[in-house]
């Protein structure tokens, strides 16, 4: 099995339930090895159709469907034979020569010829799939180019139907008998596999899929034959994140000095025929490649009239085009009046026809969701708007009553982000946000006319605040500061609305001033170095850590740099130890890598290098709180990161695999959970240097 696959499945099958597999479906029906010599063989078929799903919940009678993973990739049919090997899209275009390394299937297959069926996908440092990495290789026109990708972005060929064997059509035959022709062949290799299916359990292998992070299951039920080109009920898709095509049928231009690029993408889904319904934007998931290659596709189709006919109007400034390619997009729901919420464009879908594409149906999720999930779903409600109140809008938010002004305000005009936007992600990172801010001394930085204009740092907590927002008096030598605690959703709603934008906090809670629940080390690039020499140095700050017995976590400033922590949550602990001890580590750092490390804030040094800044460990001094949005040029998060997230992008050379947006950021709390929790509770005793 692959790797993510094999994980998934492997926990499915090691509980005491989902060991029982039945086996019948795994062996060959009988009599299917018996083959009839005298039968005329049939040619291979050419140019399918690959049989597709509906989308749906679980299936009852669990016994009689199989469970497969859902791959995130290209569907993808194989013709192989003795000196042949073609790979044909959905759409049944040719794209063998953006492959050139899954050649090998036919090697695999010996004397035999056939007609296999599966998913091409590029996986992650985590072994999960990632469209956004196989969309460097599907963009690739040339088999040259491919060439040279194969060792940073490689693919995989996951394998789970057999259509064709040797003069054979096996489309007429139930699915238990396929998959048991299909596992005889063993066809298993470096860029190829046969995923493992489980008979019933779905409850349990979809609970698996969920902790992997994977996009959900696929359910086919046992007797099913394969019908070319058709959408049938026997195969079920049960997502557990949202995500799908989507027709792009224009856009919406940047502001201000941007306004000659991209901003967001407008969407839609055909019903009733050809009628066009108008389901929101998308400004959230693009790189600045990706951004100049959407407006060189996008300028050839401009139209002057709106191609929507349902689902209101788009906004003023949009610029329409003909509605004929296809995104991909995950998204956390539907909104009761057909909007996509919390949208991240994950690339385009050159294998779908934008004519076919259509809102899919949400699966009832009353016992088909894990339990697994029900902590994490929370990340998708929306503020709950009550009634205008004037110039605003007044909105419910944990039992308080807020007034809402200017949504629609441009906050990022590079990706068309509003207020409403920051809200909105506020709200729903909450669940994980507010324990990382909670009884912590909040300073702000607002930014009342958006990112490209002014702003101001603002400790006072404001005077006209509402009177259940709660706050703490600090005394300095400057005197007392009455700062803002940020513990529930409603302040976090409260604070989005006067465009708090940047979220900092000191490393002591407000009860414990002298006693930092962390060290930190803030890695800032010094040009032309940038987050990928931060990488290296946090690795290397991660391995030092590991040899002194102590555990260390990862996240992005949000802007250039990286920043590790290493928590300690003793009693014991105050600044006169960690500083010092970040200072010796920082030195020792600098004398081992002198050419990519300084520990000094002279800037005549930090050319190229990665300044390693200790000094963060002084209570005096705030970092940006990890979720919190950073005043860049697109809405991206300081976010934590897996360590093996950092080799990989070394690996690749990619910066952009370090960057995060508000809407992807959802999406990884959403898989993985809160990477930062154990920075509140681990207890960790700084050993001496």
């Amino acid at each position: 099995m692959p790797r993510a696959g094999a994980r998934a499945g492997a926990r499915a099958e090691g509980t005491p339930v989902a060991a029982e597999v039945n086996a019948k479906a795994k062996a060959p029906a009988r009599g299917a090895a018996k083959r009839d010599l005298a039968r005329t063989r049939e040619p291979m078929p050419r140019h399918f159709a690959p049989m597709l799903a509906r989308a749906g919940e679980l299936p009852e009678h669990e016994q009689r469907w199989a469970y497969e993973v859902k791959w995130d990739g290209v569907r993808a049919l194989a013709y192989c034979g003795p000196g042949e090997f073609v790979l044909e899209s959905r759409n049944m275009i040719d794209i063998t020569e953006k492959y050139p390394e899954l050649e090998g299937v036919r090697d695999a297959l010996g004397s035999h010829s056939a007609v296999l069926d599966g998913e091409i996908v590029a996986l992650d440092a985590s072994g999960r799939p990632s469209f956004a990495a196989l969309q460097q290789r599907m963009q690739l026109s040339s088999r040259a180019q491919a060439g040279r990708r194969i060792k940073d972005t490689p693919v995989h060929y996951m394998i789970f139907d057999l259509l064709w064997l040797d003069g054979d059509s096996l489309l007429a035959a139930p699915y238990s008998e396929r998959r048991a022709r299909l596992a005889e062949l063993a066809l298993s290799g470096a860029r190829w596999q046969t995923p493992e299916h489980l008979v019933g359990h779905g409850r349990e292998l979809l609970a698996a899929a969920a902790r992997q992070g994977l996009e959900g299951l696929l359910a086919k039920r046992l007797d099913s034959a394969y019908v070319p080109g058709a959408r049938s009920s026997s195969w079920i898709k049960v997502k557990l994140q949202g995500s799908q095509e989507f027709v792009v049928a224009g856009w919406l231009p940047g502001r201000g000095r941007r306004r000659e690029r991209i901003g967001a993408l407008l969407l839609g889904v055909y019903e009733r025929g050809r009628v066009l319904r108008y389901v929101g934007r998308v400004g959230s998931g693009f790189s600045e490649r990706e951004l100049e290659r959407l407006a060189h596709s996008l300028a050839p189709l401009q139209r002057e009239r709106s191609p929507f006919s349902a689902g209101g109007a788009p906004p003023r400034e949009a610029v329409f085009c003909e509605p004929q390619l296809v995104a991909e997009v995950s998204f956390s729901e539907w909104t009761g009046d057909g909007r996509l919420r919390h949208p991240v464009y994950l690339g385009m879908r050159e294998d779908k026809r934008a004519a076919s594409v259509v809102r899919e149906r949400e699966p009832i999720r009353s016992g088909g969701r894990a339990p697994a999930l029900a902590r994490r779903d929370r990340l998708a409600r929306p503020v709950t708007a009550r009634a205008p109140a004037g110039t605003g809008t007044l909105a419910l938010v944990g039992g308080h009553e807020i007034k809402l002004s200017n949504l629609e305000k441009v906050l990022y005009p590079r990706a068309a982000f509003t207020k409403r936007d920051v809200i909105d992600y506020y709200s729903a990172i909450a669940p994980v946000l507010l324990g990382h801010l909670d009884a912590r001394a909040l300073t702000v930085t607002r930014w009342p006319d958006g990112v490209e204009g002014k702003s101001f740092f603002q400790k006072h907590a404001p005077a006209h605040r509402p009177a259940w927002v709660r706050t703490a008096s600090i005394t300095s030598a400057r005197g007392a500061v009455d700062y803002v605690l940020a513990g529930d959703e409603a302040t976090l709603v409260w604070l989005a609305n006067l465009a708090a934008i940047e979220l900092h906090t000191p490393l002591a809670r407000v009860r414990a001033m002298q006693r930092p629940t962390a060290l930190v080390f803030d890695l800032d690039p010094g040009a032309p170095a940038g987050v990928l020499e931060c990488a290296r140095v946090a690795l290397a700050l991660h391995g030092t850590f590991e040899r002194l017995g102590l555990q260390s976590f990862v996240k992005t400033s949000g802007s250039k740099g990286l920043q590790v922590y290493v928590p300690l949550n003793r009693r014991e602990v105050g600044y006169a130890h960690t500083k010092p001890f970040a200072k010796t580590v920082a030195e020792l750092l600098e004398r081992a890598e002198p050419e990519l490390v300084v520990s000094r804030m002279s800037r005549a040094r930090r050319a190229g290098k990665v300044l390693i800044d200790w000094s963060q460990n002084d209570e005096k001094k705030t970092t940006v709180c990890v979720y919190s949005l950073r005043a860049t040029a697109r809405p991206c998060v300081s976010t934590p990161l897996e360590w093996s997230e950092l080799q990989a992008a070394l690996g690749a050379g990619t910066p952009q695999l370090l960057v995060f947006e508000a809407g992807a950021v959802l999406e990884r709390v959403r898989t993985r959970g809160d990477l930062f929790a154990p920075v509140l509770s681990l207890t960790q005793k700084l050993p001496r240097i």
